[in-house]
């Protein structure tokens, strides 16, 4: 049995709720799933738990799957916040897959993390969300300088480390922004950045209500015989 350690979320028993982060890749990188949540008996503390580079060259449904699998180890239970700004029709893969534990994101230059459309996919209505990449990145190291954020102690997660390191930093008259140097990747530590700003989002407690509710099983309602029900 995994003895807890309150700095290693790997051993943390539960979060409440369990978050996939999910950055999905253009053609030449690696989509991610990156696993952590806020702790259940220390709801200060956010942990990273997990990270992962998906295979090389998924696409639409086989990436849902490969994403799905990473789900099943946290019991099918996981919301799912997923970068859909370069890939609007992957939010109908997402859906088919995850139904109401998908929110959207949708990573622009500007964008307050707040601002919402309600977008429509067969089926039902996924929640997407605009936010600034500065915003994003900038929320993270906050997160990190308060020292309420653990993230457990391996290769991927000293990768992600690097990767936000490495970013080349521009400031301009209209802001301040973070640029992925040629031939680098950011996938992992963008996807931490999301898992942050979900975990601490202030709409996270109506996303776990409304994919619990999703889950609930109503009993028929007899109506005018046996042959009818709603």
């Amino acid at each position: 049995m995994m003895t807890f350690n309150r700095n290693d979320p790997s051993t943390w028993p539960d979060m409440k709720p369990v978050i996939i982060a999910h950055d999905v890749a253009r053609s030449h990188d690696r989509s991610t799933a990156v696993v952590g949540g806020l702790s259940y008996y220390q709801p200060r503390l956010l942990g990273i738990a997990h990270l992962e580079e998906l295979p090389l060259g998924l696409c639409g449904s086989e990436r849902a799957n490969a994403l799905a699998a990473v789900d099943r180890r946290y019991y099918n239970n996981a919301l799912i916040v997923a970068d859909l700004s370069n890939d609007a029709s992957y939010a109908e893969d997402l859906w088919q897959m995850f139904g109401y534990r998908v929110v959207g994101v949708h990573i622009t230059r500007h964008g307050n993390g707040m601002d919402f459309e309600r977008r429509q996919v067969p089926g039902g209505v996924i929640l997407v969300y605009s936010i600034g990449r500065t915003t994003l990145i900038e929320n993270y190291r906050a997160e990190i300088e308060r020292g309420d954020m653990r993230t457990v102690n391996n290769e991927m997660s000293r990768r992600a480390y690097q990767q936000l390191a490495e970013l080349e930093v521009v400031d301009k008259e209209t802001g301040r922004f973070y640029n992925c140097l040629s031939g680098r990747h950011d996938d992992l530590g963008i996807s931490c950045a999301m898992l942050s700003w979900a975990a601490r989002h202030p709409h996270l407690p109506e996303w776990v209500r409304i994919f619990e509710g999703s889950r609930i099983i109503r009993r028929p309602r007899q109506t005018f015989g046996w042959s009818s029900f709603t």
